[in-house]
């Protein structure tokens, strides 16, 4: 399967993969997708942004996989006699629909679909999709925090990130997501800062000694979960949620220290040296 999306590490072929593999009625282990999205071979794709690849990439991949199935019971008709509408396709069979029983294997109509002297025509499907829609997605996030006046310090105790990104497709890669996106906003509320020179511009911590991403020292253990809901225009029910987890961690880290403190932070990172001007404006110090 080639598909213009590029996997940047979310997971994005696995679950296209998925669908593929429960669209057509295979197994999803004999589902390949090319690894790498290279323009020279893979269709065009002008990107799916807002976190959106599982979403828009699998109308395509979905409106694909039913052309091939409905390609694969009709070629299947003329080699059975039976009607192509009596037919399903379950774990590479072409089955009877009323009662399961097996009439031929998926590998016999893909070789006659190629070999057949008579009536071979490979069996294929290149579609694109045009998304003129889009679904909104929801979460919320949970923060304890532990507050050391005397250094200035803010540790991240406990962290609880709760999503609606529809139905979830694969639920171990939208927990990575989760986590991932929860990292990166623990980083932008309390390290990541990029500091310029303010008369030539020039980044003055552009490497990753001072620009200071969190650890795996610094994220605590994060809870993941979801409120599943079925989105009736995605693949499968599906919703975005990628960039979902990472805008309320933020805030709600923000929120917990005014918890603690009676201190109002509105600008980030909230690091050692903004906290110490603020406590120090309070009368904390």
């Amino acid at each position: 399967m080639q598909i213009g999306a590029t996997e940047i590490g979310q997971g994005s072929d696995t679950v296209l993969a998925q669908m593929t593999a429960e669209t057509i009625g295979i197994p999803v282990e004999i589902v390949h997708v090319l690894s790498t999205q290279d323009t020279d071979l893979t269709p065009f794709d002008t990107g799916a942004y807002a976190s959106r690849q599982t979403y828009i990439s699998g109308m395509a991949v979905v409106k694909a996989a039913e052309e091939i199935k409905a390609k694969v019971l009709n070629y299947a008709s003329g080699m059975t006699g039976i009607p192509a509408g009596s037919m399903d396709i379950v774990n590479a069979w072409l089955v009877y629909k009323h009662n399961g029983e097996r009439i031929i294997s998926l590998a016999d109509v893909a070789l006659d679909s190629y070999y057949n002297r008579v009536s071979a025509s490979p069996i294929t499907a290149d579609v694109s999709n045009n998304a003129r829609i889009n679904a909104l997605s929801f979460g919320c996030t949970f923060a304890e925090v532990e507050v050391d006046l005397a250094t200035c310090k803010v540790e991240v105790l406990k962290i609880y990130s709760v999503h609606d990104a529809g139905k979830i497709i694969n639920p171990q890669l939208a927990e990575a997501q989760v986590h991932g996106g929860v990292s990166m906003g623990l980083g932008y509320a309390l390290s990541e800062q990029l500091l310029f020179d303010p008369k030539t511009g020039k980044p003055l911590n552009n490497n990753l000694l001072d620009y200071k991403l969190p650890t795996i020292m610094d994220i605590p253990e994060i809870g993941a979960s979801f409120v599943e809901t079925y989105e009736p225009s995605g693949p499968y029910g599906s919703k975005s949620l990628g960039e979902t987890p990472t805008i309320p961690t933020s805030p709600a880290i923000r929120n917990a220290i005014l918890d603690a403190t009676g201190i109002k932070f509105n600008e980030l990172p909230i690091n050692p040296h903004l906290m110490f001007k603020k406590f120090k404006e309070a009368g904390l110090l």
